[in-house]
């Protein structure tokens, strides 16, 4: 046979291209730089050509180099799938699980979901991440995180989607600020009376969307960073917002002189859970998102009703 690269030294060279610059790849796993130079020299050897070139402090991957980056990723993916698949097969749902979750569902979830698994799975240690949805599906792709728990639709095809949920969206407002009565159609409302969220929360796409909202003098100006800040411009009663039932049945409005009225049936986001499609912890994953998908589900029911 061959004499093959070895895992290791295929690590190494993954180290060396994420941190350009041999010293901070040795320190990032734990070696001496030298043995780190020994190994990728060795590599180099192995496969017959070169894939780094080193001029002075200064380094550069070949066009080959590159290639052979991308295709190590692959096979380290691929080497910690088998294992991840043994490890499920024999202790199915045990030992780590990061989950990301993006803010406008970690609001309202995180801390009850992270008591459900600890109840529901107490050989699993979950580690909650949150984060935008962007970030989360980079972290995703990279390994990072294990699973994410994202509101849908959103572009998610490079990974393996089980939607658990739907969380309709509901108008919110302060009880003596007046809209139109019978309000089947939102694109009525009056100019910039509608406060959303930035545009870098999905939230905002998903309820204009979900809530046929396409008239955009209806939209004010002014973009929240968070739900707090959302919902005081509406409790001053400079307008209306859209809020998931979720938020709802978490009491984001107790206390507060706001009323919530269920907009048309088919005004939801979805919730979804996402894993790498070459993940080998499918059957745990599987198990999480059955279990932990009807915890969600429920605190996405209408259970503390709207005022119609």
């Amino acid at each position: 046979m061959n004499n093959l690269p070895s895992i290791k030294q295929l690590q190494y060279l993954i180290a060396v291209h994420q941190h350009q610059h041999f010293g901070r790849a040795a320190e990032a796993c734990f070696i001496g730089q030298s043995t780190l130079s020994s190994a990728i020299q060795n590599l180099e050897e192995t496969l017959g050509c070169q894939l780094i070139e080193r001029e002075n402090r200064s380094l550069m991957f070949t066009d080959v180099g590159e290639e052979v980056v991308e295709r190590a990723k692959r096979i380290i993916g691929d080497t910690i799938s088998v294992v991840e698949l043994t490890k499920s097969f024999k202790h199915p749902l045990s030992g780590k699980l990061v989950l990301g979750i993006i803010p406008t569902i970690a609001s309202f979830i995180a801390a009850p979901l992270y008591r459900f698994c600890k109840d529901a799975f107490p050989e699993l240690q979950l580690v909650l991440v949150e984060d935008t949805s962007d970030r989360l599906l980079d972290k995703l792709e990279q390994g990072h995180i294990d699973m994410g728990m994202l509101a849908l639709p959103y572009r998610t095809e490079k990974f393996h989607t089980q939607v658990i949920a739907r969380d309709h969206f509901s108008l919110v407002r302060h009880q003596e600020y007046q809209v139109p009565e019978q309000l089947d159609d939102f694109n009525v409302l009056p100019e910039q009376s509608v406060f959303l969220l930035e545009r870098e929360h999905c939230m905002t796409d998903h309820a204009l969307s979900a809530c046929h909202l396409n008239r955009s003098a209806c939209i004010n100006p002014f973009e929240a960073a968070n739900l707090h800040t959302l919902l005081s411009m509406v409790e001053y009663q400079n307008g209306v917002t859209f809020l998931p039932q979720m938020a709802l049945n978490a009491g984001i409005l107790d206390g507060k002189p706001m009323v919530a009225t269920a907009p048309q049936p088919d005004a939801y986001r979805e919730i979804g859970l996402l894993w790498r499609k070459t993940t080998g912890r499918i059957r745990d994953f599987r198990l999480f998102s059955d279990k932990a998908g009807e915890f969600v589900a429920h605190h996405c029911n209408d259970s503390k009703g709207v005022t119609q």
